[in-house]
């Protein structure tokens, strides 16, 4: 009698963990963003000028605070870094490919946690950050010995409340990253695309289907 009251009582207790559990789970938004990143960054080497960094990216909010972000970019010499005339193969172009599973997601970040908005008129707020260990492979292959800090930031404005994207290759604990002398220290920018939803409606009325500030924190 008492062994069938016990686990009468343990059933209940693992039906309501169940149910807590996945009420949890609906309260952290499952959406997505993507968009396009499009750079100039500096190149370690200052005399060979900046780099041009571009490609399409994608970031993927999970269950209990986590996102998975990948990029798909192509990176080569600008015009000022290889020179005018010069041969097409001074240009340095080669491929990355970024991804970043399970990073900790953060909703409304202290603004000073992503970088300064370089033309901050009209300015903008940053809605969340994403901070992980990220892949990233050179022509399909493995440029770096292993993965690297990556921050990933979304933001924007009062009528579009997450249209811009910056991404860091931060240093690791001993100092910089192989990815940070790559890519450069400084933040890399790009755009976040309008859903498809979107494309009836006013950029205002547009924000109704962007998640609200204040409403979920990690």
């Amino acid at each position: 009698m008492h062994s069938k009251t016990f686990f009468c009582s343990v059933g209940a207790w693992v039906l309501v963990l169940a149910l807590a559990t996945g009420a949890a789970a609906q309260d952290w938004p499952s959406r997505h963003y993507s968009g396009v990143i499009n750079d100039y960054p500096l190149s370690a080497n200052p005399t060979a000028g900046p780099w041009e960094l571009r490609g399409p990216w994608s970031l993927s909010l999970q269950p209990f605070g986590t996102a998975d972000f990948s990029a798909s970019l192509t990176m080569e010499f600008s015009d000022l870094g290889s020179g005018s005339g010069f041969s097409t193969d001074s240009r340095h172009q080669h491929t990355h490919h970024i991804t970043m599973k399970g990073a900790t997601l953060v909703w409304n970040p202290p603004q000073t946690d992503c970088p300064t908005g370089i033309t901050p008129f009209p300015t903008y707020t940053w809605v969340l950050e994403v901070n992980g260990m990220a892949d990233v492979a050179g022509n399909g292959g493995s440029p770096f010995t292993g993965p690297v800090p990556l921050q990933v930031c979304l933001g924007g404005g009062p009528n579009l409340e997450i249209s811009n994207i910056t991404l860091v290759f931060t240093n690791l604990s001993t100092g910089p990253s192989q990815a940070t002398n790559h890519f450069g220290p400084q933040p890399i920018h790009g755009v976040v695309r309008l859903p498809k939803d979107l494309n009836r409606v006013t950029k205002v009325e547009a924000t109704r289907y962007l998640p609200l500030r204040g409403k979920l924190h990690h």
